[in-house]
């Protein structure tokens, strides 16, 4: 099983700054621990893919957008398959993950349909048991909101930012995604659940929110090496 170690699933709408707060996290936890997330795991979004080896350019998005939702089905279960082993280790922060995966899947790439073969409802699940079957350590979920006008200024101030080039969300249905990540952080089985709303909020304040709600959720381990960095 895994170590005792800190694990995070950023989990929200886009535009609420689940990007933004991954990196001042990391930043956070280098400055208690002396040590940031080895890894920093924003991948999730179609069809924009970050890392492994680097983002995806224009021209690769557009072949990613061509494939059948067959297709993308398979790349991003795949994709999901292989991360979840990254929850064997050390820390883990991850942006969205399958949470965030079978919402958008459903709302616009047309697979993982209910009652189709690979019904996301049947996948998600089968995700966390995995995960749940690798690892001991809880996985702290922060779901972050913002509301809907909100998150439609952000857009209309973001939408050429190369984080979200070909985006498919439309502003019409920033309700809806909202209730759709309401709705599967309540569905989730995998860690405690922290809640935060950013529609007034400014990174730093969101950070210390999340920070001070983290605090029953810390392991003896993160304890101990938070009292080692200060020392």
């Amino acid at each position: 099983m895994g170590c005792s170690a800190l694990k995070i699933l950023l989990v929200g709408c886009e535009f609420v700054g689940t990007t933004t707060m991954s990196r001042k996290l990391t930043e956070w936890k280098e400055s208690v621990m002396g040590e940031g997330f080895p890894l920093l795991h924003d991948h999730s979004k179609l069809p924009h893919t970050s890392g492994h080896p680097d983002d995806t350019s224009l021209e690769e998005q557009q072949q990613i957008l061509g494939l059948t939702p067959k297709l993308k089905e398979m790349y991003h279960r795949y994709h999901i398959y292989y991360h979840v082993h990254h929850y064997r280790g050390a820390d883990d922060l991850s942006v969205g993950f399958h949470i965030e995966e079978a919402i958008y899947a459903r709302m616009y790439y047309n697979y993982g349909l209910a009652g189709t073969q690979y019904d996301r409802d049947v996948i998600t699940q089968q995700i966390e048991t995995r995960l749940k079957q690798i690892s001991d350590d809880p996985i702290v979920i922060v779901l972050m909101t913002a509301s809907p006008d909100v998150l439609a200024s952000r857009m209309a101030q973001l939408k050429d930012h190369p984080e979200h080039t070909n985006s498919p969300v439309k502003e019409a249905d920033f309700p809806t995604i909202l209730e759709k990540f309401e709705e599967g952080v309540a569905r989730s089985t995998i860690g405690p659940v922290i809640k935060v709303d950013t529609s007034t909020a400014t990174p730093d304040e969101t950070l210390a929110e999340i920070v001070e709600a983290l605090q029953p959720h810390l392991t003896d381990h993160d304890r101990e090496r938070i009292a080692a960095h200060g020392s």
